[in-house]
């Protein structure tokens, strides 16, 4: 069967956007954050935007001096009439131009409701527009 056929059609969704493989499910979310690590006796600071956010971590539009697997406090300012959510040991998974991402390896049960209520808050609005499953049954 030729592809012009008009009985097939072809899409150009990402295999991604069918079942997303991450073990929590992320969110489009935006808002302000401060980071720190410290580098010998001093201590490096940088602020940029979250971009996406999980309860197991989250993407940050700004520059890192940190290498992979190289770990920061991170400060959220989420907006939620809460003070900054302060995560201590957040660790570099990956670097590309411009952003970086960050997993949570170790959270309170509080500081992990929290992210989660947020990302529950968020993830309706998100998924209109996303094609992607939203749960995964394991």
């Amino acid at each position: 069967m030729k592809p012009s056929h008009p009985a097939v059609r072809i899409t150009h969704q990402k295999v991604h956007s069918l079942l997303d493989r991450r073990y929590a499910e992320r969110v489009a979310f935006r808002c302000r954050i401060t980071y720190s690590r410290e580098e010998g006796a001093r201590i490096v600071t940088g602020e940029g935007i979250l971009k996406d956010l999980s309860k197991t971590g989250c993407k940050i539009v700004g520059t890192t001096t940190s290498p992979l697997g190289g770990s920061f406090t991170l400060h959220l300012h989420l907006e939620d009439g809460q003070a900054p959510l302060r995560l201590i040991d957040a660790i570099v998974s990956g670097i590309d131009k411009g952003t970086f991402s960050v997993r949570f390896p170790s959270l309170s049960p509080a500081d992990r409701k929290r992210l989660q209520d947020i990302v529950w808050k968020n993830i309706s609005l998100s998924s209109a527009h996303d094609r992607r499953t939203a749960f995964r049954i394991v």
